[in-house]
């Protein structure tokens, strides 16, 4: 196959069959997947003369190199499962909601420290719990669905313990701290925007003073976080989000001193004892704890778990179960039992239900890291590298941006994209002159972040959620607004670094 246009077009087929079916058609995530994949195997095998047996085993290959993303996955709905059922919770979300007086105030806390904490262990585990407890505030369904997608959206690329980057060190062979130096400094004005949109979708009013205030110190609170952990001590990346939410609670606490006892009120919520919080919180301390145990002492200890895995030729990938993110979480979810508030129900029944609930997620990654390697192995991402280096280095990383956000938007799963155009820019690095950190860095965070909020089946699910219908298309276009002014800062951002 000699024509170059022919191969950009095979190239984009599936991103553009992928937009269709979802922007246009509205399709499930996992039929979606199901078809994509099935349209490249039959482009691999018509037009690069690739034998079906081979493209089977390139499918399962290119999920055995993204393992980390199934664990993952698997791992997080047990969390979420867990630290419902065993009553952390409900006491988590009881006790920010005591913390401000305002509708502001607890709307704010609810998401910053739900999304920080929660969210590191299982990003998708917070949107049960933020967009209900909102509407419980009295705001909206629809804006409060809207306005956590938006807010949330800085946090996605660092959601279950920088599945991102761990996606794109385990494609590229790069030193994860490498990869998000670039994502810290992409991220931390996307906070701001994240917060402001999250504002005035809210309608919470910033020429208010006490608005302002909250702000500004969940703003700092998140900057900080992002700027010490991915800037200052890379090695503990995986910390972020947690250090997020506690320096946002802690803002907001000592912010919370300023109001009269009778700002708040009359309880109506039942109060929870220090000995009941503490074990609400407990699971979250004890899983940040052995990170950190697991990323400086006992570093060298773990390394030893790790084994290679190589089959059908391809180059051996590395595994290590114990030093991954999906065993954190794992370990957090069964810290819920060992400090449960309630003992309503046991790891074993919340196991089951958990791992039936992750089926579908599963599957869908399992089509669309089949779909990633079949590009991989027929050269056709890097093919769609070479042709875009050709118009520089400032053009090829405007259109990596562009193209990495409708990929991010189009997948049912962020991580089969992050995983492909991760891989790309390690061709493309030195066709544009750039460092492959650098670029590997952009992929991962434009594939996970800005586009989130835009997912039809994400949409369709926090609209239920808020208990909403038919307004999946008006959420799209008020989330949009934002999400394309993060997709400008951070093009913005990459050409001033390139000056």
């Amino acid at each position: 196959m000699d024509s170059v246009y022919l191969k950009i077009l095979l190239a984009l087929l599936p991103f553009l069959v992928l937009l269709i079916g979802f922007l246009v058609f509205r399709m499930d995530a996992l039929r979606l997947s199901l078809y994509v994949w099935l349209l490249e195997m039959l482009v691999v095998i018509v037009f690069y003369k690739v034998h079906l047996f081979d493209s089977i085993k390139a499918s399962i290959w290119g999920n055995i190199t993204i393992w980390n993303g199934f664990l993952v996955l698997w791992t997080g709905q047990i969390f979420g499962q867990s630290f419902r059922s065993t009553g952390a919770l409900k006491t988590l979300l009881n006790t920010l909601n005591r913390i401000l007086p305002t509708q502001t105030g607890k709307a704010v806390t609810l998401c910053s420290v739900v999304g920080g904490y929660v969210g590191a262990f299982n990003g998708f585990a917070t949107y049960p719990v933020t967009i209900p407890g909102l509407v419980n505030l009295g705001i909206s369904g629809f804006r409060a669905a809207v306005g956590y997608l938006v807010y949330f959206s800085w946090s996605i690329a660092f959601v279950s313990l920088f599945i991102a980057a761990t996606i794109a060190s385990t494609v590229t062979k790069l030193p994860i701290e490498q990869i998000v130096g670039t994502m810290g400094f992409l991220t931390m004005p996307l906070v701001i925007v994240s917060v402001i949109g999250f504002f005035k979708i809210l309608g919470f009013s910033l020429r208010d003073k006490d608005n302002l205030t909250i702000a500004v110190l969940t703003i700092v609170a998140n900057i900080l976080a992002v700027f010490i952990f991915t800037q200052l001590l890379p090695g503990l990346y995986i910390l972020t989000l947690i250090a997020a939410a506690t320096f946002s609670l802690i803002a907001l606490w000592l912010f919370s001193k300023k109001y009269e006892a009778e700002a708040y009120g009359v309880e109506d919520e039942e109060a929870f004892s220090t000995g009941t919080i503490f074990k609400a919180f407990a699971p979250l301390i004890g899983g940040a704890l052995v990170v950190v145990l697991f990323s400086y002492p006992l570093k060298a200890l773990v390394g030893r778990a790790a084994f290679s895995l190589a089959w059908w030729g391809y180059s051996p990938t590395s595994i290590n179960l114990i030093d991954t993110p999906g065993f954190y979480v794992f370990l957090t979810a069964l810290l819920c039992y060992v400090f449960p508030v309630e003992k309503t129900s046991s790891f074993v029944k919340d196991f089951m239900i958990a791992s039936k609930r992750a089926t579908p997620s599963l599957i869908t990654l399992f089509l669309g890291g089949a779909m990633v390697n079949l590009m991989l192995d027929t050269a056709q991402i890097s093919f769609l590298a070479e042709q875009m280096s050709q118009w520089g280095t400032a053009m090829y990383t405007i259109l990596l941006s562009g193209l990495g956000f409708l990929a991010g938007m189009a997948f049912g799963q962020g991580i089969p994209a992050c995983a492909m155009f991760s891989r790309m820019q390690m061709g493309a690095a030195s066709l544009v002159g750039m460092s492959p950190a650098v670029l590997v860095g952009i992929a991962a965070m434009v594939t996970m972040g800005p586009a989130n909020p835009l997912k039809p089946s994400l949409l369709r699910y926090t609209s239920s959620l808020a208990g909403i219908k038919g307004q999946d298309g008006e959420m799209f276009n008020l989330a949009f607004k934002w999400q394309f002014i993060q997709l400008l800062v951070i093009v913005a951002l990459i050409l001033l670094f390139l000056i």
